[in-house]
């Protein structure tokens, strides 16, 4: 029965509770993900009489809490997009400063290394110009280790941003694991009320681990919520969380990012995506290590170029040109998988098929095969991988030996990290080999048309090649070599002689003779120079296509675009993010207006209520007094 105190009382309460609301929502106005609160009132029912029904007064039906679900998952989704190409941009823009810089890219001293080459062939006797050939070496050699080193820090930048975004994903499961188990119970204790407090806390650590990797989520009727990362691996089921850790990969390089469910591993690296583990992965895999793979390509192609050239000149002590910059290997790295007792060693067999990728080569219990580390793709062959007939293949000569067992898989590293191996191997300006090693000379009683056209050495390893040779002509077609032989001779084709090629022009008669022997007297010869300044302008990468400065022109612009596409992107994730920000802001964050607002609309009410219950009592004291009087 409907009575004037017990609905004063129940306003009195119902209102009290409203403010308590409005309280926290103003205590909780700058609180991280806190979503702000509402009460729902609803007037409790009267009962009939012949006069109508009589309302009861107010009851509090819930305290809602104002959120929209789609926007909240859309943040996990942006705050994931966001940090990954965050994460990306911070290293792309590094690297590309690293490469791109006037004074620390590798620009300058290349050029400067083949300026230094072009003075020489000019003045091939000075020892000063062949000093400034050692030292822009010295400097180019040097540049190539620092951008090497560069690179390198950034690696390990990523390896050390790694183990400490699992760390703390790993720690963010745990505790939404053991916050799902405290909403569980809330709901069930509250009579199926939602724990507004406890969900915001729910909300909130889903979007700091989505920040750190890209995640999926679903919800329970509890309200409690389970996990999924990108490819559906469970991270959180209900009360239970899974965990990440790092693992060397099978050979050793590179860090791979494991799944732990109960007593299972899986290998997911490939599968993470989005977060800050997703940025940094990518930024490993599609720039840094590319990055340091190509620097190595130049380096490598570069020495083997160089020191090809001065091996098929002569130096100022009268010697054939030994190695100007020492040549790194590839690396090879057997798998710790491997059960065979095989080994593998590599050498670069032609620097302009490099491409900068990594192999691996496996062993089917009959032959070889290998392909790209990254992309999978076939790498034809030719050899058997015996000494005699080694195994070619992307331009390098692999030698296989021992006993592998079928499976058994190494990787080969043509030129990642070889920039920071490269150095000059000789401090004696003198070993610059600027000289021809052969000079021609026509016999003085030549009557034929034929003239020296050019020398050039094609086998820089012939033992003979400094041997005195007479070429005798015994007629137009046909020659003799030191008085042995007879060779077919066809105008305009070189005449070969102990790793030499002659190129005569015009045509021979019968006794005509040319001397090749060694240029020891030939300190003022500048071939040799000049053929190695030629370097700068051959096409020794990418299959004959660039020179060493359009590859790295291209380097520098590759990796400047990624680093220019980054910061594209982020600006646009910004905003995205930033909007949505502002939708779940305008819809479920505080305004202290509309608090104070309500807070006084609430005061209000509530000193109303009490009026009705001092009014109440008033009236019963008078109907007592009038009963007592």
């Amino acid at each position: 029965m409907s009575d004037m105190l017990s609905i004063g009382t129940s306003a009195l309460l119902a209102y009290r509770n409203a403010l308590n609301v409005v309280s926290h929502n103003i205590a909780n106005a700058n609180t991280d993900g806190y979503s702000r609160e509402r009460v729902d009132l609803q007037a409790v029912p009267g009962a009939a009489s012949t006069t109508g029904t009589i309302g009861d007064g107010v009851t509090v039906q819930s305290v809602q809490r104002i959120s929209n679900s789609f926007v909240q998952a859309q943040l996990v989704t942006d705050d994931a997009s966001y940090n990954r190409i965050n994460t990306y941009q911070t290293y792309a823009s590094q690297a590309d400063a690293a490469l791109s810089d006037s004074s620390a890219g590798l620009a300058s001293p290349l050029q400067g290394f083949f300026d230094s080459l072009n003075s020489l062939a000019s003045t091939p006797t000075s020892s000063s110009t062949r000093q400034g050939v050692l030292y822009a070496a010295q400097t180019l050699s040097s540049t190539f280790n620092n951008l090497q080193s560069q690179l390198a820090s950034l690696d390990s930048q990523i390896a050390g941003s790694t183990a400490t975004t699992v760390s703390q994903i790993n720690a963010y499961a745990k505790q939404l694991a053991q916050l799902n188990t405290a909403i569980s119970q809330a709901t069930a204790q509250g009579n199926g009320q939602a724990p507004n407090d406890l969900l915001d806390q729910r909300d909130q650590l889903l979007r700091n681990i989505g920040s750190d990797i890209g995640i999926t989520s679903t919800s329970n009727a509890d309200g409690s919520v389970n996990v999924f990362l990108g490819s559906g691996q469970a991270l959180v089921l209900g009360s239970n969380a899974n965990s990440l850790s790092l693992q060397a990969d099978a050979y050793g390089q590179k860090q791979d990012v494991v799944l732990n469910s109960g007593n299972s591993k899986s290998i997911i690296t490939s599968q993470v995506s989005g977060g800050s583990l997703g940025g940094l992965l990518d930024a490993q895999r599609e720039l840094i290590d590319p990055a340091i793979s190509q620097l190595g390509k130049l380096a490598v192609t570069l020495a083997s170029a160089v020191n090809a050239q001065n091996a098929k000149g002569m130096d100022q002590y009268g010697q054939l040109g030994g190695a100007l910059f020492s040549v790194p290997p590839p690396a090879v790295t057997a798998s710790s998988a491997n059960t065979g007792s095989g080994s593998v060693s590599a050498s670069i067999a032609d620097a302009s098929q490099l491409s900068g990728s990594d192999y691996v080569l496996k062993y089917n219990g009959s032959g070889w095969s290998m392909t790209d580390a990254a992309s999978g793709a076939s790498i034809a062959l030719s050899g058997d991988g015996s000494a005699a007939n080694p195994l070619t293949g992307a331009g390098l000569s692999i030698v296989t030996g021992g006993t592998p067992a079928a499976g058994d898989q190494f990787l080969v590293r043509p030129t990642y990290g070889a920039a920071g191996s490269i150095a000059v191997t000789t401090s004696d300006p003198g070993k610059v080999a600027a000289a021809a090693p052969v000079q021609v000379k026509a016999g003085g009683g030549n009557s034929g048309a034929a003239r020296v056209g050019g020398v050039t050495v094609s086998d820089a390893g012939n033992a003979s090649l400094l041997a005195t040779s007479v070429i005798q002509f015994t007629s137009a077609t046909t020659y003799s070599v030191n008085g042995a032989g007879s060779y077919a001779y066809t105008s305009g084709t070189p005449i070969s002689v102990n790793g030499v090629q002659l190129q005569l022009s015009g045509t021979p008669a019968a006794g005509d003779s040319f001397t090749v022997s060694a240029n020891s007297g030939g300190s003022g010869d500048n071939s040799n120079a000049t053929l190695l300044a030629g370097i700068a302008n051959q096409t020794l990468l990418n299959g004959g296509v660039d020179t060493l400065a359009s590859a790295n022109a291209s380097l520098v612009s590759t990796v400047g675009a990624q680093a220019q596409q980054a910061t594209a992107q982020l600006s646009a994730q910004t905003a995205i993010r930033s909007q949505d920000q502002s939708t779940r802001d305008s819809a479920s964050g505080v305004n202290l207006d509309e608090e104070a607002a309500s807070l006084m609309q609430f005061q209000q009410a509530y000193q109303a209520a009490a009026q009705v219950i001092s009014t109440s009592n008033t009236l019963f004291q008078s109907l007592l007094s009038a009963l007592h009087g």
